[in-house]
């Protein structure tokens, strides 16, 4: 038996039941897609009018780190400063922060691009500050910080950041008893504040600098496309195998049962509403038509042509050329006949259209079907 069967697939591929069934999936699919790539960048700088910059050192912690210049203009955040000696751990930076609320809503978006150039500074930690989305207790922060370092290269470059390589810090967690720290991912939906500072920096009593030029938050959708792919290819696969299933089922209860006999091109009387045994009987006689058929059992045309259709889900000269491939293919296993021979004993008018037929029925040409199949 054969496994897979092009034909039939073939036949599903361009059914309509096949067609408007994945079509809404497809759409689906290109909604979805287009919602989330139409969404644009949201600015963080420069914009003003919905955000206010602030710079910061460790001379609160009395530290004396000392900020040499700072500037904000609509092209530019500066921030030079040298770093102090009086804490293990000094710090200056920027702070970004939602003008008039304590917080704004940025959900749709998974990603934080920034421009920037650092000077005698080997990286940048970016701290994102949210609203604490755990059940918050008494002893516990109303806010959460997350965090996250990365190398940068001499000059100005732009880094893009997805927003799950924010973690929270071991220090924060422990603080502040939260268990399995580094499985909470930000909630933009909250975000209350920004900082950048300067980070994998030594103490060599430079003046360091930070200069930011374009600072965004925006959708990196490549995960979300891949998942959307894999999913429609998954629903749009069970459905064919599901119709392809059914199919197969459907052919295998549909075995034509031929009660073979000598041929010797002789008509056979046959009962006069028996058209089916009729035909069976009579499928080598090249001349047998649908009118020839109705003449001789006396059915009419259509009534042959419905219930074939309805029977075996074909036309009449389909199902008459199943009962001559079924034939075909016997003679051909059975017996050493010529395949010219056997052509005209199973009703066929010509080798070349047998070989068609037989061809576009089994995958494989008549010869290559006994070759394969005769002991």
């Amino acid at each position: 038996m054969q496994f897979f069967q092009g034909r039939l697939a073939k036949k599903i591929l361009q059914s309509k039941l096949f067609i408007w069934s994945t079509v809404p999936i497809l759409v689906l699919g290109i909604l979805i897609l287009t919602y989330f790539v139409s969404i644009k960048d949201f600015p963080v700088f420069p914009n003003s009018q919905n955000f206010e910059y602030k710079f910061y050192s460790d001379n609160s912690a009395d530290s004396n780190t000392k900020i040499i210049r700072q500037l904000v203009t609509d092209s530019i955040i500066q921030l030079d400063y040298q770093i102090g000696n009086k804490t293990k751990d000094p710090y200056a930076g920027v702070n970004v922060g939602p003008k008039g609320t304590k917080s704004i809503d940025l959900g749709h978006y998974n990603q934080l691009i920034i421009k920037l150039k650092g000077d005698e500074l080997n990286g940048i930690g970016i701290t994102l500050v949210t609203q604490n989305i755990l059940k918050v207790i008494k002893d516990k922060s109303l806010e959460i910080l997350f965090y996250h370092i990365f190398k940068i290269s001499p000059g100005v470059n732009t880094y893009r950041i997805n927003t799950n390589k924010f973690q929270i810090p071991n220090w924060w967690g422990e603080n502040n008893r939260i268990e399995d720290a580094s499985t909470i991912e930000p909630d933009l939906k909250n975000l209350e504040a920004i900082n950048v500072s300067g980070a994998f920096t030594n103490n060599n009593g430079k003046m360091q600098s930070i200069e930011i030029y374009s600072m965004a938050f925006s959708r990196n959708n490549k995960p979300l496309i891949s998942i959307v792919i894999a999913l429609e290819f998954v629903f749009i696969l069970l459905i064919f195998l599901t119709l392809y299933t059914s199919g197969r089922i459907k052919d295998n209860k549909q075995i034509i049962t031929i009660n073979y006999k000598p041929i010797d091109n002789k008509n056979i009387e046959t009962p006069k509403s028996d058209f089916i045994d009729f035909i069976n009987k009579n499928f080598h006689n090249n001349q047998l038509t649908l009118e020839y058929i109705s003449q001789e059992t006396g059915v009419s045309p259509r009534k042959i042509t419905v219930e074939i259709q309805t029977r075996f889900d074909c036309n009449l000269k389909t199902y008459i050329n199943r009962l001559r491939m079924s034939e075909s293919k016997r003679l051909l296993i059975e017996t050493d006949l010529p395949i010219g021979e056997i052509t005209y004993r199973v009703g066929f008018n010509n080798q070349t259209h047998f070989n068609r037929v037989f061809k576009a029925e089994m995958q494989i040409s008549p010869s290559e079907y006994r070759g394969k199949h005769k002991k």
